[in-house]
């Protein structure tokens, strides 16, 4: 071009150094950051480390007392009050026959900083600190299919992402006339003082708890509750029996809400919560499935035709199902099935079988039917329905 070398050597020369000094002018901010980064990490130990103190670290009781004898011996109690203490219920459930035996712990731990020795504890509910199981039905709906409407799509809609505790060793057995002479062992439970609004109980024995967290198990109570046994089945969810009993707190202990651990007999066979159980209210524990009771349930019928003059469709279907008893015993089983139920006046529900008639059934279409069934014995339940769509109508949430 027209420009001279030495002018073009003079600009090079130029935008290098400018290039050089700004190279420097980063590094030395990028060290500058990096001390600033420590600095504030120093500091956010410090305000950690001063928020982790527990001030005072020592509590101090000055006590001034007037003794009018030499010789007079004196006697102090001091009584205070600390944070992080606290117990939780928990319960062994153990059903023997039709008797349901409650035994209720209470876990204690502690982290106020100071051992305690064995000392007599006093645990009060003014403060209660807040598996298997059946299947339940829901509403079964049927409605007309309405197509929805086409939406816009742009490129932006495809930036997303398109142990148990295990069981007790149950005793060895011994002949029934040796058991008859032992005496009866009974495990020693906390005395109970009850308030207007709550009950304050006291442990049989010393107990030492340790300030570091760890729960320590005492006994409060041990109840004998009368149970009920019964079974309960969802064919339609799932073809198998549950072992349901049902138990009523015959005690004057109102049962804090809590973990509990449910045995048969020595059998561990669910971990379950327990509610608030108050005294004479009633509880319903599942027990896991029973095996000896057989459970079926078969589509014997589907048809699907129309009217004479093709305005109106219909589907038709009819269930069988069979409930057999090979238990050594009587048994109650509770059935529980459902029939469809229109949301649209274009979807019409008729049901054309239920037999036996069902003991209960709900709005919603939920149907309940109680069977007595011998040793042996087995019963059968006839469930049949008929929809009728009107012409044009396209049907949603059907299943078989």
């Amino acid at each position: 071009g027209d420009a001279a070398p030495a002018d073009v050597a003079a600009f090079t020369d130029s935008v290098s150094g400018q290039l050089t000094e700004s190279r420097a002018r980063r590094r030395g901010l990028a060290r500058r950051r990096t001390e600033l980064a420590e600095e504030l990490a120093a500091v956010d130990r410090e305000l950690d480390a001063a928020r982790g103190k527990r001030e005072p670290d020592r509590l101090a009781a000055e006590v001034s007392v007037s003794v009018d004898a030499d010789d007079t011996e004196v006697e102090l109690e001091l009584t205070y009050l600390v944070d992080g203490a606290r117990w939780t219920p928990s319960y062994d459930l153990r059903l023997v026959e039709d008797t349901m035996a409650v035994t209720w712990f209470g876990l204690v731990s502690q982290g106020t900083g100071e051992d305690w020795p064995e000392c007599e504890l006093q645990l009060s509910t003014a403060r209660p600190a807040a598996a298997s199981g059946v299947p339940e039905l829901s509403p079964w709906y049927l409605d007309r299919l309405r197509p929805e409407p086409p939406m816009a799509v742009s490129a932006a809609s495809f930036g997303g992402v398109v142990p148990p505790p295990a069981p007790g060793a149950a005793p060895a057995g011994r002949p029934r006339a040796a058991r008859a002479a032992a005496p009866a062992v009974r495990e020693s439970v906390a005395e109970v003082e009850q308030g207007v609004m709550a009950a304050t109980y006291r442990p049989a024995r010393p107990v030492a708890v340790p300030a570091d967290g760890s729960a320590h198990r005492v006994t409060i109570a041990v109840l004998e509750l009368p149970a009920r046994l019964d079974h309960v089945s969802v064919p339609v969810r799932a073809a198998e029996a549950h072992l349901r009993a049902t138990v009523r707190n015959t005690s004057d202990h109102t049962l804090l809400p809590g973990p509990a651990s449910v045995f048969h007999g020595a059998d561990f066979v669910a971990a379950t919560r327990l509610k608030t159980w108050a005294p004479g209210e009633e509880t319903e524990l599942a027990l896991g499935v029973d095996d000896r009771l057989r459970v079926e349930r078969k589509l014997s019928r589907r048809t699907e035709s129309k009217a004479t003059l093709g305005s109106t469709r219909r589907r038709e279907v009819e269930y069988r199902i069979t409930v057999a008893n090979h238990t050594p015993r009587p048994a109650t089983v509770e059935v529980q099935d459902q029939l469809p139920v229109s949301r649209d006046e274009a979807v019409v529900v008729r049901e054309t079988a239920l037999t036996p008639s069902p003991a209960e059934r709900t709005e919603l279409g939920e149907l309940t039917w109680r069977l007595s069934l011998a040793p042996g014995e087995s019963g059968e339940i006839a469930l049949g329905f008929r929809v009728e769509l009107a012409k044009g109508v396209e049907l949603t949430g059907w299943r078989e």
